[in-house]
């Protein structure tokens, strides 16, 4: 009976272990991740940003009307932050692991909640979001991701005031 227990154990043990995340991808496609999103707090990292990105990626764009884009969509987006946005910083992260959506089991793939900060470098108004943010990764590129957030709110928020362009009409 003391075997058949052991057994038991041994196998369920073994089971358990199987479906257990590889923290080690995970944490190799976390630290690529934070080096990704704070190529947005130093822009001078847009080439490392651009490198990172597969040549078939499929985006969520948090613009309004976008959906699902491609490359060339994911770097004119980056682009436009880095070039249009100064004193950018992604506070308070919460970093997560990623799942398969069938099996609910960590793939590897990274998710992010935070809040963006900045500053428009046209009006010098500033900016505050929270957003989530999740990636998945295939040969040390970005496959798959998705950015949430009121990116057409935070626009909106920093957009010049409608008085000054009255003012010089």
């Amino acid at each position: 009976m003391k075997k058949i227990i052991l057994l038991v154990a041994l196998a369920s043990l073994g089971i358990a272990c199987e479906q257990q995340p590889n923290l080690s991808v995970y944490e190799a496609n976390k630290a690529l991740a934070e080096e990704i999103m704070n190529s947005y707090v130093s822009p001078t990292d847009y080439d490392f940003f651009a490198n990172h990105i597969a040549d078939d990626i499929v985006h969520v764009s948090p613009m309004y009307g976008k959906g699902e884009v491609g490359k060339e969509a994911v770097l004119e987006q980056a682009q436009f932050y880095m070039n249009n946005f100064e004193n950018v910083t992604f506070n308070d992260p919460v970093w997560l692991p990623g799942v398969n959506n069938e099996t609910l089991q960590p793939d590897g793939g990274v998710r992010v909640y935070g809040t963006w900060k900045g500053t428009s470098i046209a009006t010098g108004k500033s900016f505050s979001v929270i957003a989530y943010h999740y990636f998945e990764f295939k040969e040390g590129k970005i496959s798959q991701s998705g950015d949430f957030f009121d990116a057409t709110g935070m626009v909106m928020a920093v957009a010049p005031d409608e008085n000054a362009e009255e003012a010089t009409e």
